[in-house]
């Protein structure tokens, strides 16, 4: 990535470097003026005019140093920052491009850490480290240069035997202080997570009156990103003391050899001011060694993380010439046997359906029977073999991803709502469609008449995932966003399992009058709303151990009965409760 992303821009770094060089070689001319200065006006030579010709020289000097510095930064950090605006963009289609398994065992807060500490820790890389190891070469080369050629060599050797313990210093606190930092982001992560989760759960925390369990967790969490903290901010009290120290002895150790050549005029009191001047340019290059190799150490760790993930490989390889067939919803299954991918336990096994166009069917079964994986393994979201699973004739291996989910709609019982208006919702599938048509979906998932009561009606903001709908609200409208695709396929796994059964039936009716073109498959717990569907098959341990109409399975004595019979006298329990 870091190479693609170079090619096109090393250009730009090249121009930074040069103004940065720029910068240092003019900064080796305010310390000679000065000290010329000095020396003229110690022997009385110097006038105003001459005065007046050195401070326009150093103030010559000072705006060259300003032009060169904002073009070596807009060329060498700028481009820094565009590299974390590429690499972002190149994650997040990477991301976009895995399959469903890598998510499954994969933490959301993980990938976030990796598009926000990750990429922050390369674009250090890509920018202050060039600064610094450019600043730690060129102005540690030419300002020695200067010492030793306008000054003294033997002074300059003398003086400078303190520094290179200022890059040893550096290097060992950098990784003290880096080790001790990256306490301090897992603290803030911490806390950040937990604040975020107990304003997200608040309902669930006041009705179990948990307020003060929270609090204290919350406090033990909030201790420890104050001792990290601590932490942190002790090591860097002594760095900075120590870096004087140093500093301040390579000055003594110039004041007392120096102060001895001038006093026996070795050198003048002017070159004098300027080699102290010159000194103290060196301080920051040496700090900067050390400094560049830690960046350099957590970049190359943060680039490892980055690239795990861009050279992870779909688990589903996409065809090299896709078949691009008209799907209406003639879809087959063949001995199908499945296992979730990085696991040997088989979830489906010898799994066999023929589903025709057009027609209403229903999957029924247990929880964890492998319902909801058939219908994933339909969407091509996990990868099965060849000669199993068939749209229209057609390997559903031979079929792009893309292309099949276009034919698809799949609306899953997590209902998912972004943080914007109800409308904005419902329409996401598509680029335009006209309001009254975002009304009659609404109407067909029958929640038209709850969105019209919000405070802004379909222009309402939903909140982070929904937050202010309730559980029905929120699976009614995602199964509306679904239906705005007019796909001729349409899952729906369990998706109004929050609902009411009367009201799920009626709207699954409803459904299947509204779309009686559209294959219609749906996933359910509750067996009445199946009642009018063309096929039920009933799942069991991951084998289909009935199929059948309704009628035909209920005088079986099998599965689909038993469970059924179970969910009406639980009907009449609760009929009979209502009336007493």
């Amino acid at each position: 990535m870091i190479a693609t992303y170079l090619k096109k821009n090393w250009w730009k770094y090249a121009l930074g470097v040069l103004f940065l060089i720029a910068v240092d070689l003019l900064q080796l001319i305010p310390p000679r003026l000065t000290g010329r200065l000095v020396d003229l006006l110690k022997s009385s030579e110097a006038d105003e005019n001459t005065l007046l010709i050195f401070i326009l020289g150093v103030l010559a000097a000072a705006g060259g140093m300003m032009l060169s510095r904002f073009w070596w930064r807009f060329f060498i950090i700028g481009t820094a920052h565009r590299f974390s605006h590429y690499a972002r963009l190149t994650l997040f289609e990477k991301l976009l491009s895995l399959t469903q398994d890598f998510y499954d065992r994969t933490l959301t807060g993980d990938l976030m850490a990796r598009f926000t500490n990750d990429i922050n820790a390369v674009r250090m890389m890509l920018g202050p480290a060039v600064v610094m190891a450019t600043d730690a070469v060129v102005l540690t080369v030419i300002t020695v240069a200067a010492m030793g050629g306008f000054v003294s060599w033997r002074l300059t050797v003398l003086a400078s035997i303190p520094l290179p313990f200022l890059a040893l210093i550096s290097l060992t606190f950098g990784k003290m202080i880096h080790h001790r930092f990256r306490k301090v982001q897992e603290g803030f992560s911490e806390i950040t997570h937990g604040a975020e989760e107990s304003v997200s759960g608040i309902r669930v925390i006041k009705t179990f009156a948990v307020e003060d369990k929270m609090e204290e967790r919350y406090s033990e969490v909030s201790l420890n990103y104050f001792k990290a903290q601590m932490s942190l901010i002790k090591v860097w009290g002594l760095f900075f003391p120590l870096i004087g120290m140093i500093g301040t002895s390579a000055s003594l150790i110039a004041l007392i050899i120096g102060g001895r050549m001038v006093i026996y005029d070795q050198i003048t009191l002017g070159e004098f001011v300027t080699f102290n001047q010159y000194l103290g340019m060196l301080v920051w290059p040496m700090m900067a060694v050390g400094w560049v190799l830690n960046i350099i150490q957590r970049s190359r760790a943060s680039y490892k993380r980055l690239m795990e993930i861009l050279e992870t490989k779909p688990s589903i390889q996409e065809p090299k010439n896709p078949v691009n067939v008209t799907i209406k919803g003639n879809i087959e299954v063949k001995n199908l046997d499945f296992a979730y991918p990085n696991t040997k336990r088989p979830v489906l096994k010898n799994i066999n359906m023929k589903i025709e166009a057009g027609s209403f069917v229903g999957i029924a079964g247990k929880t964890g029977s492998g319902k909801s994986t058939i219908v994933k393994l339909l969407l091509k979201l996990y990868p099965v073999e060849r000669g199993r699973i068939f749209f229209e004739g057609v390997d559903i291996n031979d079929i792009s991803s893309e292309h099949l989910r276009k034919y698809v709609t799949y609306v899953p019982q997590e209902a998912f709502l972004f943080s914007t208006t109800v409308k904005e919702n419902i329409a996401f599938p598509v680029d335009k469609i006209e309001e009254n048509e975002v009304k009659l979906y609404a109407q067909v998932a029958a929640v038209h008449d709850d969105i019209v009561e919000l405070p802004q009606g379909y222009r309402t903001v939903v909140g982070e995932r929904g937050v202010t709908l309730s559980g029905g609200q929120k699976q009614r409208i995602t199964l509306a966003r679904g239906l705005v695709k007019r796909s001729p396929v349409i899952i729906l796994d369990d998706s109004l399992s929050a609902v009411d059964a009367q009201t799920e039936e009626a709207i699954i009716n409803h459904l299947r009058e509204s779309v009686a073109e559209s294959t219609l498959i749906v996933v359910s717990h509750r067996l009445k709303v199946l009642s009018r569907a063309d096929i039920i098959y009933v799942f069991d341990d991951g084998e289909i151990v009935e199929a059948g109409r309704h009628t035909e399975l209920i005088e079986r004595d099998g599965l689909y009965r038993r469970m059924y019979e179970l969910q009406m006298l639980e009907e009449r329990f609760e009929e009979d409760a209502g009336t007493d």
